[in-house]
């Protein structure tokens, strides 16, 4: 259960490694929040953390792509954006995107990233390590064999590579940005091309640097920093781009609230041949599911529910755990219940609040 570190309360416990602001682990799963535990994780500028939820969906995790593969990729991308061992890192990076890519064909699943458990510090890293997962979990789904999912993977993970020359004023400013400095970020596929191909660290083929030059482009010729439109946008290149902008979506920043995953779903779902090619949403939505395991739901009956699978045909009827009575409704059989809409982190906190006890004994 994700929730605000504003909504935090001693006792719970979290489900996630929490990370700070250079990438290293703040504090691990397993760990039983305190009043300082909580003080710090906001003096990290930690904007939010996985914790346990109301009941223990056993299994649900089982196929999860492991977080330390992700962590190491993160560290890995900040070792070569800092350090002037240039040659000897960016080899790292590519070892890392190849266990991404292993872990994927061997079945784990990308589930939430992070983004969402990282100090606000990071976020264009742990955010590119996160659009890296999902883009070359759709490329699977899409038919590419592993050369083509080390590129995908290569573009993916530095796709935003420009925002490191944006200042994190403007990339954290909580109001409207001035045209000034919109101006400076949409200059940032450009900047991060141009600092892949003058890098002479860095061997990655044209359909990876494309990714980064052109991963804002839009179906509809309203993208930057070209203006492309329809069929000379490449197909890695929407992959990419759906894939960052859910992850955008779905995470908290500074100067926004998350989407929950079923509002950031449906947004995506308008897209079809206009930002983005429509096969490609149509992939998109076989990927994702608008609500993800244990995602706490209002059922139309009143009921609070928690989701403990999904179902893969029918994306918005998973089986659903009712929390106060533990019927498990498979919403794929029980017709007449729908889903009303995901619970607000503050409805997510009361109910944990309410009921955890029940099932802690």
């Amino acid at each position: 259960m994700k929730l605000p570190v504003f909504l935090l309360v001693p006792g719970m416990r979290l489900a996630r490694p929490v990370y700070g602001q250079k990438g290293q682990m703040l504090l691990n799963r397993g760990v039983e929040l305190t009043t300082s535990y909580i003080k710090g994780l906001k003096e990290h500028r930690v904007l939010a953390v996985v914790v346990e939820g109301i009941i223990d969906l056993d299994g649900a995790a089982a196929e999860v792509l492991e977080e330390s593969v992700l962590a190491e990729a993160l560290e890995s991308v900040q070792a070569w954006v800092d350090t002037n061992r240039k040659q000897e890192e960016f080899a790292r990076i590519c070892e890392y995107v190849g266990s991404i890519v292993n872990e994927i064909l061997a079945g784990k699943v990308p589930l939430g990233g992070l983004a969402e458990i990282s100090a606000a510090d990071i976020y264009t890293f742990a955010h590119s390590i996160d659009v890296c997962a999902l883009s070359i979990y759709m490329g699977v789904h899409y038919g590419y064999q592993k050369d083509s999912l080390l590129i995908l993977g290569m573009g993916s993970i530095l796709h935003d590579l420009g925002k490191t020359r944006v200042s994190p004023e403007i990339l954290n400013k909580p109001g409207r940005l001035t045209a000034e400095e919109l101006g400076e970020v949409r200059n940032h596929p450009l900047w991060g091309y141009e600092m892949l191909i003058s890098d002479a660290s860095v061997q990655m083929s044209d359909s990876a640097l494309e990714i980064v030059l052109s991963h804002h482009e839009r179906y509809d010729g309203s993208g930057y920093p070209r203006g492309l439109r329809g069929e000379e946008i490449s197909d890695m290149v929407g992959i990419c781009a759906l894939s960052d902008v859910y992850n955008a979506l779905t995470v908290e920043r500074v100067y926004r609230k998350a989407f929950p995953s079923n509002e950031a779903y449906e947004m995506i779902m308008t897209f079809g041949d206009v930002k983005v090619r429509y096969d490609l949403v149509k992939l998109f939505s076989k990927c994702v599911y608008p609500y993800p395991v244990e995602t706490l739901v209002l059922l139309r009956t009143g009921q609070v529910g928690i989701v403990a699978a999904n179902n893969r045909h029918l994306p918005l009827r998973p089986v659903v755990t009712v929390i106060e009575t533990g019927e498990i409704i498979d919403l794929n059989e029980e017709l007449t219940i729908v889903i009303d809409r995901a619970l607000t982190p503050e409805e997510a906190r009361a109910a944990y609040l309410r009921f955890a006890h029940r099932y802690s004994m």
